[in-house]
């Protein structure tokens, strides 16, 4: 069945990943360098053969979308989201659209929470129609349990985000499972020294 949408919509694919450590067994790893997971199987959405392939239940179980962004999440989950403004992915990562093209910056949410030293505010890249990118960022915090004492704890934070363009129509399809390996065409390391 094809669909066809009200408005010439921008399509973009999303996966994070998080790993977490306290302290002694951040200290204890070999090398700091995660290892991440980089095969899914996509049940939501992909392209095949310049085709937007999407599954049924994306279009059918929503209204008619205000917005003409649509958000794959991860490998199942979709939102249709307003690049009016901006658009929190993460507590670090944001995207808002910059005169015709949309653009990731780092807006880090994430220091506030935990009352340690953040990161400025500023455009990493942005986001083109065919292109992707894998973004790489860490973070220190304390975490204090009842008001006992105090743990420190490590987080990595890795991005996958891609434009898959912008399309008219899609076509929907039930029971997608399209094999899917991140393959960023630019990895952009923001990581800092954490003791």
């Amino acid at each position: 069945m094809v669909y066809t949408f009200q408005h010439l919509t921008t399509v973009l694919r999303y996966i994070p990943q998080e790993i977490q450590w306290n302290k002694s067994d951040y200290r204890a790893l070999s090398a700091h360098l995660p290892t991440w997971n980089n095969n899914f199987m996509l049940s939501n959405g992909c392209i095949r053969k310049g085709k937007l392939l999407l599954t049924e239940g994306i279009l059918a179980s929503t209204a008619p979308p205000v917005s003409n962004t649509l958000l794959l999440h991860n490998d199942h989950d979709w939102s249709w989201i307003n690049l009016a403004g901006s658009f929190h992915l993460s507590n670090f990562f944001k995207l808002r659209r910059k005169e015709d093209e949309i653009w990731v910056e780092v807006c880090d949410d994430f220091y506030p929470q935990f009352g340690a030293k953040g990161r400025d505010r500023f455009d990493v890249l942005p986001l083109l129609p065919g292109k992707s990118a894998g973004l790489h960022i860490n973070a220190r915090y304390w975490h204090t349990l009842f008001g006992a004492r105090r743990d420190t704890v490590y987080l990595e934070h890795c991005c996958y985000l891609e434009n898959l363009g912008q399309f008219e129509q899609a076509e929907l399809v039930s029971n997608l499972c399209e094999p899917f390996a991140l393959q960023p065409q630019k990895n952009v390391d923001l990581r800092q020294m954490m003791y």
